[in-house]
């Protein structure tokens, strides 16, 4: 797997997934939530630390090597 998750999208991903696990390990939610708010807070842990989506990777997302501008080092 190559990196695709790099930079702003990598702590974005990382702190909405932990505040969907403490969501769904704290709150007073129905147990559909929980496991929904769980799953969901896992794979943004996942990606986050994986550096690897494999949806940015279906549509052709790269924020880890973003494209360089002209004339740039």
């Amino acid at each position: 797997m190559q990196c695709n998750v790099g930079g702003v999208e990598r702590e974005v991903r990382a702190g909405v997934g932990l505040a969907l696990l403490s969501a769904a390990a704290l709150g007073p939610l129905p147990a559909r939530w929980r496991a929904l708010l769980g799953g969901l807070g896992a794979i943004g842990v996942a990606t986050a630390a994986s550096q690897y989506c494999p949806l940015n990777a279906a549509l052709g997302i790269d924020t880890c090597h973003p494209p360089r501008l002209p004339g740039a080092r």
